[in-house]
């Protein structure tokens, strides 16, 4: 009986994290949504990445692309490299920051950006649901076990 409470202590606090981390990208998606801005970018050159344990290998675009106030803008793509070398003057779509195009941009669209980042409402309930039970259980199981 001595290792079943802190192991439902760790799984409730796995759940609670999990919840936690949830609800902040989704705060962050509510936050930077406003600010991108999607466009079409024509690609300029490409740097080949070499991988590690954390990092995967593969080509990572330099693009140049238009913003909505007019200005020219040549950015290095961010995000995970591609596996093959996108050729050089091919149109592909571009997502940035309107406030720091050159240092934040990503190839694909809002749409593709939105569905990576957002975690539904029903998983974020499920995980704090989740949480608390755990969270009373063991306090319910503490307070019998309390002398």
């Amino acid at each position: 009986m001595s290792w079943f409470l802190p192991l439902v202590g760790l799984w409730a606090g796995c759940v609670a994290l999990g919840t936690v981390v949830a609800v902040l990208m989704r705060i962050r998606v509510a936050f930077v949504r406003p600010h991108l801005k999607d466009t079409t970018g024509v690609v300029v050159e490409q740097h080949w990445v070499p991988g590690d344990e954390s990092v995967s290998e593969g080509y990572v675009p330099t693009l140049e692309f238009t913003i909505e106030t007019g200005r020219l803008v040549r950015a290095k793509a961010k995000g995970k490299p591609k596996s093959f070398p996108p050729e050089e003057g091919v149109e592909l779509p571009v997502l940035y920051r309107r406030d720091r195009p050159d240092t934040w941009c990503y190839l694909g669209n809002l749409a593709d950006y939105e569905s990576e980042a957002t975690v539904g409402v029903g998983e974020m309930f499920l995980g704090t649901a989740m949480a608390t039970g755990l969270f009373l259980g063991l306090i319910g199981l503490v307070a019998i076990l309390w002398p």
